[in-house]
């Protein structure tokens, strides 16, 4: 090892009596770790673990606390959750010159009501489920519980009383089925939300080349209500087509989903029959391919405890 001479060392006539070696000199660290190798090069063992351990906790906290910040922002969201004002009125319901179970067509009287503008997404769903007030619904290949990157997309795969669940929880209710035809079809009794013009791609998520092209990589025949590309195999985020709103605003009363109501399934004009085991449901869903399934007057009943794959819900209140 080399010695240097140290200038501030007494001296004697001889020459310098103190002398130390270039390596004992202190380093000066510095860089993105350099904190860390001061604090490995000061610390003992015991204390070393201390901080990290206190670090670590620090970060999880940081962690919680996100989570707990996104929770509350979601449950926001889902009651602020736009809805659309529907004054009260006598409005025409069903179908004359469509299928027995449309007609007769005739009169009600409806009070005022808010219906949701979109359909019920899930991430909405997901706080219900997080607050413990709603089950999960089914998972499987075409559900949208449980996969990645479709917050907003329509929750589906519940039964009746999971949607029925939801709105409680937000303090609405699901709507009639009458509400639901009314905030569709608007007060010129319009054929589709939005108008008379015949289903496209640009207008509602139905069944269309993308649909067809999706089910027939998967070995399955699925026919098309139109031949261009809506751009979505499946499900699409809510409000994904404003062309085809409705006169109120409603986004999506055809396509996405279909939508649970209220009404158990009665033959018109009666709004009870003792048929407590199946609910009307409305509008056309993703895998649909009959214009005639987004006409606005269009009805089926299915059983409470069905969970399928095109049915979702919205609320009212």
């Amino acid at each position: 090892m080399r010695a240097v001479t140290d200038p501030d060392a007494p001296h004697d006539e001889a020459g310098p009596v103190v002398a130390r070696d270039v390596d004992e000199r202190p380093v000066e660290i510095h860089g993105p770790g350099a904190e860390l190798e001061r604090l490995v090069r000061r610390a003992s063992p015991a204390r070393l673990l201390l901080r990290l351990a206190l670090g670590a906790a620090v970060l999880a906290g940081l962690a919680a606390g996100a989570r707990l910040g996104r929770d509350a922002w979601l449950l926001r969201k889902a009651r602020r959750a736009p809805m659309a004002h529907v004054p009260a009125g006598r409005v025409r319901i069903g179908n004359g010159h469509g299928p027995p179970e449309e007609r007769p067509e005739h009169d009600v009287t409806l009070r005022a009501y808010d219906i949701d503008v979109t359909e019920v997404t899930v991430g909405a769903y997901a706080v219900c489920v997080k607050e413990r007030r709603c089950t999960p619904p089914l998972k499987g290949d075409f559900c949208n519980w449980g996969k990645e990157d479709v917050d907003d997309h329509p929750i589906n795969c519940v039964a009746h009383e999971q949607a029925a669940a939801y709105c409680s929880f937000l303090g609405k209710r699901l709507p009639t089925e009458k509400e639901w035809e009314h905030a569709a079809r608007g007060d010129d009794e319009r054929r589709f939300p939005w108008g008379s013009e015949p289903p496209t791609g640009k207008r509602v998520n139905a069944c269309g080349a993308e649909c067809r092209l999706y089910g027939a990589r998967r070995g399955r025949v699925w026919q098309a209500m139109y031949e261009d590309d809506d751009g979505f195999p499946l499900t699409s985020p809510v409000g994904s087509f404003p062309a085809g709103r409705s006169p109120f605003g409603l986004h999506d009363t055809e396509g996405n989903v279909r939508e649970w109501t209220s009404s158990p399934y009665c033959p018109y004009p009666a709004e009870r029959c003792g048929n407590e085991r199946e609910y009307v449901i409305r509008g056309a869903g993703w895998a649909n391919h009959f214009e005639t399934n987004v006409e606005v007057t269009t009805r089926e009943a299915i059983g409470k405890d069905e969970a399928l794959e095109a049915l979702g819900f919205r609320c009212a209140r």
